[in-house]
């Protein structure tokens, strides 16, 4: 058995502005209680039930925070690794650069990479658990399967009732009308690196004077760029969208909750 600790020191955890935030849900909750649209054991049953995962996404609205502010500081460290005259641009040539420095901050920029990705992922996966919960305990839950505006069906929940994520974070896009290209950009890669692979990088120069320098990240160790395919890399500027696309889903999904509970 584990032993206790015999000294905690507490680290602070206080919540500030949320891109989704469980505290006007239970307002509404509360109000809806009140008037009688929500029985009292729902009201009371809700944020029992879902108050920890409301905690959770807190938590990892800040971690999210941080994945970006590391990875933007760890994009200027490798940059700074490329030196050289900045006159007439370099094309047509591959430039390597080496070294103990340029090693820790190409670890170092994979590390954040990986992070965003991975906080992103799991950010959502606690958004779907909270959302369909609520769902299903005010009886507005989606059925079993779904059909997209685009005609597509997609299972919500599986055999034994247990939620979907990736099925269910689709519909609640299309039902509140927030694009999914972010979502599927982001599903696709932080799979391919959590189950079938690693992450490499290289530096694109764009060529411009002064210079501009974007990341690429690949799927596999490409050396030859000319013949390599598209779907194996991608540039860091292109996770932009997915931080507004969440931002977007996350600011929908607490209103559309608040709205279902308003007269």
């Amino acid at each position: 058995m584990r032993a206790r600790p015999k000294s905690v020191i507490q680290i602070d955890f206080s919540v500030g502005d949320l891109i989704f935030d469980s505290r006007p849900i239970w307002s509404a909750l509360g109000r809806a209680v009140e008037q009688g649209a929500v029985g009292a054991s729902v009201g009371c049953g809700l944020p029992q039930e879902f108050g920890e995962t409301a905690i959770h996404l807190a938590t990892r609205h800040y971690l999210m925070q941080r994945a970006i502010e590391e990875l933007k500081i760890s994009l200027t460290d490798i940059f700074n690794q490329v030196s050289g005259s900045w006159g007439t641009p370099v094309i047509g040539i591959d430039r390597v650069i080496k070294g103990a420095d340029c090693q820790r901050a190409r670890d170092r920029v994979l590390l954040a990479i990986d992070s965003f990705l991975f906080e992103f992922r799991a950010y959502l996966e606690l958004l779907a658990g909270f959302t369909h919960g609520f769902l299903v305990a005010i009886g507005k839950e989606p059925s079993k399967s779904e059909r997209l505006s685009s005609g597509r069906v997609l299972q919500i929940t599986g055999k034994n009732g247990e939620l979907r994520p990736h099925g269910f974070l689709l519909y609640l896009c299309d039902k509140l009308c927030v694009a999914t290209d972010w979502y599927e950009f982001l599903s696709s890669h932080r799979n391919f690196f959590t189950h079938k692979g690693a992450p490499y990088c290289a530096i694109e120069d764009r060529l411009v004077r002064p210079p501009k320098f974007d990341l690429i990240i690949m799927r596999t160790n490409i050396t030859d760029f000319d013949h390599a395919d598209p779907s194996d890399f991608f540039r860091v500027s292109e996770c932009q969208p997915i931080v507004r696309g969440i931002q977007s889903l996350s600011r929908a999904a607490q209103q559309y909750l608040i709205s279902l509970l308003e007269p």
